[in-house]
């Protein structure tokens, strides 16, 4: 069937293709397996206060589906997911365990959702190097993940990265933003995770790349009382650190889940507990964006423009070379995450349900953010100039990147501190903490046709930072640097004084610069009520009428404050001097950069914050909040859909679906500060409005093992609350480089789009699949990151803010697979493999100028073209093992990146991981796992390669573990 949706000709052949293809499969239908279970079609005759399977003693264990064939899309469970089919029916009839259970209830969960839908389980999650929610979500098909300082940070579905999270149906956030930080959850906490890539009216608004509900585990998931457990550590190998000292990282959790009967009814208790504290680290060399240009004569020899000349070469036979900076940090420290998790349910009678589920996580962190710089592009003559033979054409004519150089020591004022280069170390001491609460309550009345769900879920989230940065110089220095090296990065090839060869290495070398102070605090606080009801009709065309409505009262508070002080600038000590031999430390530094380098110890500037104040002439304790820096944002939202559960019958095909429309009503108020160089506005907006979103979805059954979903509809996504913040955030220049700051837009609208996608699959005898689905968005208002430089009290700043672009399309296929090899001998019989890609066109109207209304097509930004995921399985004879590869195509990181406006692209990357388990016992087993085997990093480059910007060198990471079950 066809939405009335499709309407262009992209449309009508994407459904089209689809059609084709499934062509001559139309009459051969085959009858349904009487032994099978009842369908859609076919509701069970059982009394109405039959107890249900989750409150029998056979419910199923941890990670199994159990088909639901009310008609209604269970509103806080998985959406959509757990209605038979019209086709439906058990992938298997012969017993499995472990991976292959997990699998195959994920298999069923898609084959019988009505929508686009892929899932993983509990068991699945137990057996692979999973640590935390993101982690798992990459076992996912056309999931990607980006992994940051070590963790799994992003995730995106089909190359876009607006994604909504639920839990359990319900909002879940963290702090400042809108979504769960997926680096919070652990996985012992977590009986499944559903990717959505088409909506429905009874889901949650937001992510037109798709939506995420995660199930929490419950009691009456196994048969009677369970006891499990890990204990595990990880060992993390920093990549690009030589002098990076390698750690243990230990971590372990618990279960203890009961289910009894009693005078008043089923009860069950489950209550989980986990901890991991981390040591990290991250080392990155980035060569900054292309910015001063100089007249290279063919002697090596080159002479500095300034901004007031003509940008032409100075002298006849010279050419135009452009030398950015070139400088590293090495980010590291210790992390520690830890979660609580307690869930309750009572079978009060046959036809009512009571279920409560409490989880709270908490994350801690002291980190050290090392800088080293070689502000070289500011240096009046450079000697030894080779120049790049490519990417020298640019917008402003012929300018070719300058190789290596020799900048050496020139000084531009009286001031004894006044050099160029500008060579100096900073350390950034900062201290982090989340505690973030979330309560659910339910009730379930079931009687008849009708199935009504009601419940209360609260979050309560707040993230504190204080950061404390002091700045080093070494003046009189020599740079010789290189921005193209032999793996396409750039870095220092000496460092040297007048009377050190090896300054960085030397305390003596440095003298003080700045100090600058800054702490924020961001409280979120959301009350949700939600009530979802389903009536069944017995039989005709529409089988079920379901509605909802939901009420939200969501609020985030930001404060903060920021203060630069400076010591005597004409007669700076040095450090050592001014605090002691207990101040400065080696940072393993980045080998590139010529190794470990001398900053300011985290430790000392968290630990004895007053007695670095008190150099600087700054008062003790924190600096006074900032009265433009405060932001408030209370937002009342009241959602209501109904739906339409349908089915009937074309030309001897079975086709299912769902119709319906969301309505919902958003009333906002916002009040802040913003700054834009020296102009000071506050901002006090009320906003009211009304968003419709209609959807409608098919599932058309070929035959028995081959099925289409079709699926059209409109989703919006609001921004984060910290993208609204209007705050400024600044961190002031040196003597010869911008500042840089950030700040968000009160003014940002939703992201709207109308979403197409269609679907052929095929499910293989006994276990597997094979899928081709295609999809199309047409959407407005993506949010993209936008630099501009600004004068604020007389210095200049780089400044980043975001802003809705224009009109912009996202179409694409996606291919998957998996399969056990059931059907060879003996211990070959265990592999397995999965399989997916994914092909992504994309467009967008971008903004160049953030202060003309202008549009250009571009990319879109965070967007790979092409995508894969690999995993190669086994399980069998106590043994249960994964390698898996992800492959993420190069993407657009920003549009037009100034100087020459070219996008700021990084390289494709390929991660691997393994996971390998072995039973000791049949309670007892051994876990090993090793992520990023292939040492993968992150490259990004401007314009053309021998233009290169970062490269971060993700860890390698060696975990070994021992689980239990009692």
């Amino acid at each position: 069937m066809i939405s009335p949706l499709m309407t262009t000709p992209m449309r009508r052949a994407v459904a089209a293709a689809l059609c084709a293809m499934a062509a001559g499969a139309a009459g051969a239908q085959q009858t349904p397996d009487p032994a099978a279970p009842p369908t859609a079609a076919q509701p069970p005759a059982q009394p109405a206060d039959t107890p249900s399977a989750s409150s029998s003693p056979s419910a199923p264990a941890a990670g199994q589906a159990t088909p639901d064939t009310s008609g209604q899309s269970a509103p806080a469970q998985a959406t959509g997911g757990s209605d038979a089919a019209v086709q439906g029916g058990p992938i298997a009839t012969v017993e499995v365990t472990g991976i292959r259970r997990s699998i195959r209830s994920a298999e069923q969960i898609k084959r019988d959702a009505t929508q686009v839908v892929d899932s993983i389980n509990a068991d699945d999650i137990g057996k692979f190097p999973d640590r935390a929610a993101g982690d798992a979500l990459q076992r996912i098909a056309g999931v990607q993940v980006g992994r940051d300082r070590g963790e799994t940070s992003t995730v995106t579905i089909r190359g876009l990265p607006d994604v909504v999270t639920s839990l359990d149906g319900n909002d879940i956030f963290t702090g400042r933003g809108r979504r769960l930080q997926y680096q919070d959850l652990p996985v012992q906490s977590i009986g499944g995770m559903d990717v959505y890539k088409s909506a429905t009216a009874n889901q949650p608004e937001g992510g037109i790349a798709g939506a995420i509900d995660i199930r929490l585990r419950a009691p009456f998931d196994y048969k009677g009382r369970t006891v499990t457990g890990y204990l595990e550590n990880r060992r993390q190998k920093v990549n690009g650190s030589d002098a990076a000292e390698t750690r243990n990282s230990p971590g372990g959790g618990a279960l203890y889940s009961d289910r009894w009967n009693s005078g008043a009814g089923e009860m069950g208790l489950l209550v989980d507990v986990a901890y991991n504290k981390e040591h990290w680290g991250y080392p990155v060399q980035w060569v900054d964006r292309p910015d001063r240009i100089f007249s290279v004569s063919p002697d090596g020899t080159a002479v500095r423009l300034n901004d007031d000349q003509p940008l032409a070469p100075l002298n006849a036979g010279d050419r135009l070379g452009n030398l950015p900076q070139v400088g590293g940090i090495y980010n590291g420290g210790e992390r520690e995450r830890f979660s609580g998790h307690g869930a309750f349910q009572w079978k009060i009678n046959p036809k009512l349900d009571f279920t409560t589920q409490y989880l709270g996580t908490g994350y801690r962190a002291r980190t050290a953010t090392d800088y080293i710089l070689g502000i070289v592009g500011w240096a009046p003559r450079l000697n030894n100039v080779v120049l790049g033979d490519r990417g020298c054409d640019t917008p402003s004519g012929q300018i070719c990147p300058i190789v290596s150089a020799v900048a050496p020591p020139a000084q531009f004022s009286p001031n004894p501190y006044d050099w160029d280069p500008y060579v100096a170390t900073s350390a950034w001491g900062t201290q982090e903490r989340t505690n973030t609460h979330f309560l659910n309550t339910k009730l379930r009345f079931r009687d008849g046709p009708w199935d009504v769900t009601t419940g209360l879920a609260f979050t309560h989230s707040k993230f504190i930072q204080d950061r404390v940065i002091v700045d080093q110089q070494i003046p009189n220095a020599t740079v010789n640097v290189y921005t193209y090296g032999a793996d396409g990065h750039g870095g220092y090839n000496a460092v040297t004084t007048p009377t050190s060869g090896t300054p960085l290495r030397d305390p003596r070398e440095f003298v003080l610069r700045g100090l600058v102070q800054n702490w924020e605090e961001s409280l979120g606080k959301q009350t949700q009520w939600r009530t979802d009801g389903t009536y069944k009709l017995s039989e005709g065309f529409v089988r079920a009428i379901n509605v909802g409505l939901k009420l939200s009262s969501r609020s985030t508070t930001y404060h903060s404050a920021e203060r630069a002080s400076d010591v005597n600038r004409t007669a700076r000590p040095n450090p050592v001097d001014a605090f002691g031999p207990g101040f400065e430390t080696l940072s393993p530094g980045v080998d590139r950069l010529g190794g470990q380098y001398y900053v300011p110890s985290y430790d000392f500037l968290i630990d004895q914050a007053d007695r670095v104040r008190a150099v600087y002439g700054a008062p003790a304790g924190r600096v006074p909040d900032d009265p433009n820096r405060v932001f408030e944002q209370r937002e009342r939202s009241t959602a209501g859909y109904v739906s339409a559960r349908w089915q009937t019958t074309v030309g001897g095909i079975d086709v299912s679906g769902d119709a319906g429309v969301r309505v919902i009503h958003v009333k906002r108020k916002l009040e802040g500060t913003s700054r834009v160089g020296d102009v000071i506005t506050p901002i006090d907006l009320s906003t009211s409005e009304n968003n419709y979103l209609p959807s409608i979805s098919a599932l058309v059954g070929w035959r028995q093992n081959l099925q289409s979903h079709f699926s059209a509809g409109k989703t919006l996504t609001r921004p984060d609350f910290l993208r609204l913040n209007p705050a400024l955030s600044l961190i002031p220049p040196t003597v010869n480089a911008p500042g840089t700051g950030s700040a968000g837009n009160a003014n940002l609208a939703p992201t709207k789009s109308t979403n197409l996608d269609a679907t052929l699959e095929y499910y293989f005898t006994g276990n597997g699949y094979a899928q081709l689905a295609l999809f199309h968005r047409d959407f407005t208002g993506y949010l993209q990151d936008y630099t501009q430089d600004e004068i604020i009290d007389g210095q200049r700043y780089r400044v980043t803010r975001p802003q809705n672009s224009g009109q912009g399309t996202l179409k694409g296929f996606e291919f998957g697979t998996q399969k056990f090899f059931d059907f060879l001998p003996g211990f070959w019989s265990g592999f397995g493999a999965q399989y997916n890609f994914t092909w992504i066109k994309d467009e967008n109207e971008t903004r160049l100028d953030v202060n003309s209304a202008a549009l250009t097509k571009t990319r879109l930004i965070d967007v790979a073209r092409k995508s894969h995921n690999f995993a190669l399985l086994y399980e069998g004879h106590g043994l249960t093992g994964r390698l898996a590869a992800t492959r993420r195509g190069d993407y657009v990181e920003q549009v037009a990146e100034p100087r020459f406006l070219q996008d700021r692209v990084v390289k494709a990357s390929t991660y691997v991981d393994l996971s390998l388990s072995y039973e000791l016992t049949r309670n007892i087993s051994l876990q090993f796992d090793a992520i990023n085997l292939t040492k993968e990093k992150y490259e990004s480059y401007v314009g053309d390669t021998m233009r290169p910007r970062d490269i971060r060198y993700t860890p390698t990471t060696y975990g070994l573990g021992l689980r239990f079950k009692l």
